[in-house]
């Protein structure tokens, strides 16, 4: 290979890297650097509400309460906190990268239209600060970045520099989380079926990798070393798929599973699972000891999770033999 071909070979090569690189950025809208902000008015501690209308879905109400952001109609339980902060943030912080347009007629292509269906939508926000509710519009994901947005007082709709991330369900806003006890921290874990049957894990030192069976039977042993430790990781991050106040609703008869969980620090969380309309409703019970972070939950609630999560706490210990 000569100098002459070498020498067409590398223009080619940057010719090809100019082109990605030209191409990787067509279509990316820069901010500038005195860009206005498109919401000026808005000081995110201010805020004492909001409002979030998706479609025909009910309309999701949030309120700051010296705690926090709670839902009132679902009896001011907390929401997510981290959820509530970077919504405000991204609209703080977002600022007016283009302008689109301001026909009626064509906002359905941005998603920012009153009506028609799903996709043309807006989703309509509403931030109570001071006495006149700042009404917005939110649409479309830009194509590579932020967001197609229209206050509701204004014609112009805009791309701005913020993703807005906006939950779909009631759901979603609430603080799902039931217990966050990481798995190193469990010492003990005691299981108690309806029918009698008592399953008891444990380990001496936090700094053992796994929990043992106390009481294994003879000839018996586990699956394989770890076989128990799902047990533990369960409470690591629970989360739970819909609650109610406990004074709302009736368990009666026997629990279907009762547990005691006990930390390296003698700490002890409690609970039972009671089995209802084939759902399965966990109740903690006061007096944990443990800090607001490592159990989220409330004892005067009652929590849903899914049958999967149920089935994984309620195995029994012929699930973690070895088979023979």
């Amino acid at each position: 290979m000569n100098r002459k071909t070498l020498f067409v070979l590398a223009v080619l090569a940057l010719a090809l890297v100019a082109g990605w690189y030209f191409t990787s950025q067509v279509g990316l809208p820069r901010v500038p650097a005195q860009a206005e902000p498109w919401l000026p008015g808005v000081q995110v501690a201010q805020v004492k509400a909001i409002e979030v209308q998706r479609g025909d879905q009910p309309l999701v109400r949030l309120e700051r309460r010296e705690q926090g952001w709670v839902i009132p109609a679902k009896a001011d339980y907390p929401a997510d906190q981290g959820v509530v902060n970077r919504l405000l943030k991204a609209l703080a912080e977002a600022r007016k990268v283009e302008p689109r347009t301001a026909n009626p007629e064509l906002y359905g292509r941005l998603g920012l239209a009153d009506k028609g269906d799903a996709e043309q939508r807006a989703v309509r926000l509403k931030l109570e600060q001071g006495e006149v509710p700042l009404q917005l519009l939110i649409g479309k994901p830009g194509q590579q970045q932020g967001q197609l947005v229209r206050r509701a007082d204004e014609a112009q709709s805009w791309l701005v520099s913020q993703r807005i991330e906006l939950p779909i369900s009631e759901l979603e806003w609430l603080d799902r989380r039931i217990a966050a006890i990481p798995f190193a921290e469990v010492r003990e874990l005691d299981l108690r079926h309806a029918g009698g049957e008592r399953l008891t894990l444990s380990r001496d030192k936090a700094e053992e990798a796994n929990l043992q069976v106390r009481d294994l039977p003879k000839g018996k042993q586990l699956a394989f070393e770890g076989a128990a430790n799902g047990f533990g990781q369960f409470f690591a991050d629970l989360r739970f798929a819909d609650a109610a106040p406990l004074a709302q609703l009736g368990f009666e008869g026997k629990p279907a599973l009762e547990f005691s969980l006990t930390t390296f620090a003698g700490k002890t969380l409690k609970g039972r699972f009671y089995s209802k309309a084939d759902q399965h409703w966990l109740l903690l019970e006061q007096g944990s000891g443990l800090s607001a972070s490592e159990v989220p939950g409330r004892s005067d609630w009652a929590y849903r999770i899914e049958p999967y999560q149920y089935q994984s706490l309620a195995r029994k210990l012929t699930d973690l033999l070895a088979k023979e």
